[in-house]
């Protein structure tokens, strides 16, 4: 008969035979919907075909009729339009590079160039939609207030906006945060079937689509965590046409490798791309503060 627990044969005296197993699945860090890339004018790209560094979107402006007020035979008299134009400079050159030294592939049973090459192009995908991101607050027409669920009257008003400067009703989009969609389930107008008729069909399953909420006042919602902002403080939420904001995608992910470096005993892949943006109807966007 036992007299003691330390006669017993457990789980910490015999720790060296009890084995650790790694399983085949990883947790794999999750990753916003990235909405932005999509929604913004993407025309100018073939401007820097050969080469260049910025991109001079030039303006055409409405004319004038004119009445002839005089007799008969009185010159007729010409318009002139000062034009403008908006630049977009292509300046950032981002990459993603991870270099996994000999070792690791040897002794680990999964690639770890293998497990990271997607994650290599999320983030190249998170830094541009980070960069478009930060235009909407640029955008001169506003509304709302930080951390406050948008009313009805304030998604009225950015659509008048859009109205008042007669962007076409097509390729409009709401880009909105999680905090303030959930707002958006606690309004009669967004919820009540009376107003089914502002809604729009459910989600489709391509990536983007994926963020897409419904529609609201006849214009697509999407919802992603990558809107500037934070719950606490609020989030940059917007309205804007596609042609508010042009980006310019000079050069496309890219990968370079995989090379063997012998000095180190590695073998490194990285991935690169080149782009700008700008805005380019500031009229055309609003920024809609709020959850």
């Amino acid at each position: 008969m036992a007299t003691g627990a330390t006669e017993f044969i457990d789980s910490t005296t015999h720790d060296v035979f009890i084995p650790e197993r790694w399983s085949g699945p990883a947790i794999v860090a999750r990753e916003a919907a990235l909405i932005m890339a999509r929604g913004v004018d993407l025309r100018y790209t073939p401007a820097l075909s050969g080469g260049g560094d910025i991109v001079n979107i030039g303006s055409v402006g409405n004319l004038t009729a004119q009445t002839k007020v005089k007799a008969s035979n009185a010159a007729t008299s010409y318009e002139t339009i000062t034009e403008t134009n908006v630049q977009v400079t292509v300046a950032t050159w981002g990459y993603s590079a991870v270099a996994v030294e000999s070792i690791v592939d040897v002794q680990s049973y999964e690639k770890a160039a293998k497990q990271y090459a997607p994650k290599q192009g999320f983030a190249l995908a998170l830094q541009s939609d980070d960069t478009l991101a930060g235009h909407p607050d640029d955008f001169t027409n506003a509304t709302g207030s930080l951390a406050a669920t948008s009313p009805y009257s304030d998604y009225l008003r950015a659509v008048q906006y859009l109205d008042d400067a007669n962007a076409p009703q097509e390729d409009r989009w709401f880009g909105v945060a999680p905090a303030e969609v959930a707002g958006l389930l606690q309004m009669k107008e967004y919820v009540h079937n009376d107003y089914s008729m502002l809604h729009g069909s459910g989600p489709a399953m391509t990536s983007r689509e994926r963020a897409y909420v419904t529609s609201f006042l006849t214009i697509p919602v999407y919802k992603s965590t990558n809107v500037e902002g934070t719950n606490a403080a609020g989030h940059d939420n917007f309205l804007m046409h596609r042609e508010a904001i042009a980006f310019i995608l000079q050069q496309e992910p890219t990968m370079w490798g995989p090379f063997r470096d012998v000095d180190y005993f590695a073998t490194k892949i990285a991935f690169e791309q080149i782009y700008g943006s700008a805005i380019t109807r500031n009229d055309h966007g609003v920024f809609m503060r709020g959850a």
